[in-house]
């Protein structure tokens, strides 16, 4: 019953800030699902908290003025739009009464773009973000790396379950942080990494750029003892999609830094008696995954519109298990096959082309816009997303909590503009001369433009 009452307050309080501006409801929420994974210990609040949150932010979107000075170029949720109709019909067809919690793992949080595309982030809700994230992925990396001190046995008397949160990597414990698995720990430490780590680029003098590259140790310590390969890897296509963009010399420092790396290869795993090294980054579960993917392909190509929404990973395990047991359960542990096998290829084209067209918008935002934390935010949102795609090669990672949350949410935040710059980011069609349309909607904002003469309007008493 307390926990029942204390969501409400939570669902209560976000919907009035929400009211106000729904801007500081999602805001809020972003601040607080980085840990979730906490109600395993302390369960102060229901699992369904995230959920009603979120439903509490869009009624409140609802009712809230609108304001008119910014706008959000988010021309992928038409086809985003497109994908979740179809995967709403493939797994109604399917599971028919059983769809609801497929429905919810694969779309709910696209709520969120919706919410801030017709509400856009300001400049201020953007600076907020950035700081939340810090702060977030900072207490979330020192209990992590608490973990590893506290050790397993501490751990499970605590509330934690081996097998569930606590996993191990030969002799390594994997820290899970505030979050429930290792998995969501190390992604989300890759997402604060790049994210913020790319707005202090573009901020060198300010004082949280410099807290943040004090603390960047402790965030890429945690984020290693989570073993999480994935993220490992998103981080360093991140950083080299940075330094392409936006920050040449970063490819010099990292260049840098992966030489050193090299070369001290050698000495550290000679001095490594416990085989933390080899654990660490050992193929092992790579080339089972290949194994089970190289045979599963197959399936997907011969079937067009796929199994149906909700077949496969966690949504297939929480609704298989509970109405059809003796049905078999596959994880492909691949966002793309996972997709693939859902929704067929023409679902895996949607796919493609909604992120696809997102990246497009990311990177003409970066051309457009002059603020550098503005510029910081959108570069980094998307080398966070390149760095995603890269990982949902390794994961279901649009089934992972809070990063499906985060992947919709930043990707329409990055793309929060004020109005002339959105005119000049355009939609799905480049514009030939996007400065000139800008130019020139300034132009019609003073007067209105007759024959090739500007008239201001006289204005009567």
């Amino acid at each position: 019953m307390s926990a029942l009452i204390v969501t409400g307050l939570i669902c209560g309080l976000i919907f009035l800030a929400a009211l106000k501006r729904p801007q500081w409801g999602v805001l809020a929420i972003a601040a607080l699902v980085p840990f979730h994974g906490l109600l395993i210990i302390a369960p102060v609040a229901l699992s369904l908290w995230k959920e009603a949150a979120v439903l509490a932010v869009a009624v409140a979107a609802l009712l809230a003025s609108r304001a008119r000075d910014r706008a959000t170029v988010a021309p992928w949720l038409a086809p985003a739009a497109v994908l979740v109709l179809f995967g709403v019909i493939s797994t109604v067809w399917v599971l028919r009464t059983n769809a609801g919690f497929p429905i919810k793992i694969a779309f709910f949080y696209l709520l969120v773009a919706v919410i801030v595309y017709y509400h856009p982030f300001t400049r201020r809700d953007k600076d907020h973000l950035v700081t939340i994230l810090l702060t977030t992925g900072t207490l979330s990396a020192l209990f992590g790396l608490a973990q590893q001190v506290l050790g397993g046995e501490r751990l499970v008397e605590m509330g934690y379950d081996w097998n569930e949160s606590l996993r191990t990597t030969g002799p390594l414990l994997r820290s899970f942080g505030t979050f429930n698995q290792p998995f969501p720990f190390g992604l989300y430490l890759m997402l604060v990494l790049v994210v913020v780590g790319t707005v202090a680029l573009s901020q060198p003098g300010r004082l949280r750029s410099r807290i943040f590259w004090l603390l960047s140790p402790v965030l890429v310590a945690a984020m290693l003892s989570s073993v999480v390969r994935a993220a490992f890897v998103g981080l360093i296509v991140a950083v080299f999609v940075v330094g392409v963009i936006i920050h040449r010399r970063l490819l010099i420092y990292a260049g840098i830094l992966l030489a050193a790396v090299v070369v001290a290869i050698p000495f550290a795993v000679a001095v490594d008696q416990r085989g933390v090294l080899a654990a660490l980054f050992s193929s092992s579960s790579l080339e089972d995954r290949g194994g089970h993917w190289a045979a599963t392909l197959p399936r997907m190509l011969v079937r067009p519109l796929g199994d149906g929404l909700g077949t496969t990973g966690s949504a297939a395990e929480k609704v298989l298990e509970a109405f059809y047991p003796r049905t078999g359960l596959y994880q492909p542990d691949n966002q793309y096959l996972k997709v693939g096998l859902e929704l067929g290829v023409l679902g895996l084209a949607l796919y493609a082309v909604t992120i696809g067209m997102a990246i497009v918008v990311l990177r003409r935002v970066i051309r457009v816009v002059r603020d550098p934390l503005e510029q910081g935010v959108a570069a980094g949102v998307l080398a966070a997303t390149a760095a995603a795609c890269v990982a949902a090669a390794f994961s279901t990672y649009l089934e992972i909590f809070p990063m499906d949350f985060f992947f919709w949410f930043l990707l329409a935040v990055a793309a929060s503009l004020p109005r002339e710059e959105a005119r000049a980011v355009g939609g799905w069609r480049r514009e030939r001369n996007p400065e000139r349309r800008a130019r020139q909607e300034r132009r019609e904002a003073l007067g209105e433009v007759r024959r090739g003469r500007t008239y201001v309007p006289m204005i009567r008493p």
